[in-house]
């Protein structure tokens, strides 16, 4: 009941309107003295609660009871009152659509937007809602936990016939029908990538998010110089690993296990 409340109170009704109505629902027709019962509104409230409804429609009078002396009210039957609400917010949308769309047209669409997100939910809810626009292509270099909780969209957006490419840090090369490459796993080459996720969209948005300690948060630029910088440290990142894959024995001959001998450098 509380939630029904709290619902119509949403719809554009007071508290009080909204306990009369659902108590009018239940028990109808009813006058004042019931109602208040019914519905706990103060009885001084009642009346000038009904009155108000009673201009907007959302309640009736009904004669009847102490030889048809006694007003008794009676509310808007439910469905025509959703039928109301919902014919008045569409028109309400599509007013905004059509307005919004307008004003939007003339800003300035030179602009790059560069702002900064947190806590991890909210990162995470502006990655999706990034791959779900996509247009053409993604570039992601992740750790297996975002993976897994993207990976049912980004076989979606797969399907969509979307271009995909991805690294994971700590997981083997995943089967899917993508190109996806799996990063070095010794514990200096995979340590300076602790809590980093990366990720471009259609080469004109770069998300960096980074999850470590008490908090996480994520970068989003549409500027062409970070777009080209995150996708090129990417890129370069895979090449290093597919590197190191194809001549791991060398590479780590030369470097040491952990390519300490390279990385320590700086």
């Amino acid at each position: 009941m509380e939630e029904i409340i709290r619902t119509l109170k949403e719809f554009g009704m007071t508290e009080y309107e909204a306990k009369i109505y659902v108590s009018l629902l239940s028990h109808q027709p009813s006058n004042g003295n019931n109602i208040a019962k019914l519905s706990g509104v103060p009885t001084p409230k009642v009346y000038g609660a009904l009155q108000k409804m009673k201009e907007q429609g959302l309640v009736f009078t009904v004669s009847g009871g102490n030889n048809g002396k006694q007003v008794r009210y009676s509310p808007l039957p439910y469905k025509e009152l959703l039928k109301t609400k919902k014919d008045t917010f569409m028109n309400h949308l599509d007013f905004l659509d059509d307005s919004l769309a307008e004003v939007s047209a003339n800003s300035d669409v030179d602009w790059s937007e560069l702002f900064l997100i947190e806590g991890y939910s909210a990162s995470m809810e502006v990655v999706q809602t990034a791959i779900s626009e996509c247009e053409s292509q993604l570039i992601i270099s992740c750790w297996n936990r975002e993976f897994e909780e993207l990976k049912d969209l980004l076989f979606k957006t797969h399907q969509r016939g979307i271009k995909i490419v991805t690294l994971i840090f700590d997981e083997d090369q995943t089967d899917v029908p993508w190109d996806s490459f799996t990063h070095y796993k010794e514990g200096l080459a995979l340590g300076r990538h602790s809590g980093e996720f990366s990720i471009v969209v259609d080469n004109r948005k770069a998300i960096l998010l980074h999850s470590l300690e008490d908090a996480p948060h994520s970068v989003v630029s549409s500027h062409p110089v970070m777009v080209s910088t995150t996708r090129n440290y990417i890129r370069h990142d895979i090449y290093v690993n597919r590197i190191i894959n194809d001549f791991e024995s060398t590479i780590t001959e030369h470097y040491g296990r952990s390519l300490e001998n390279l990385i320590n450098d700086f």
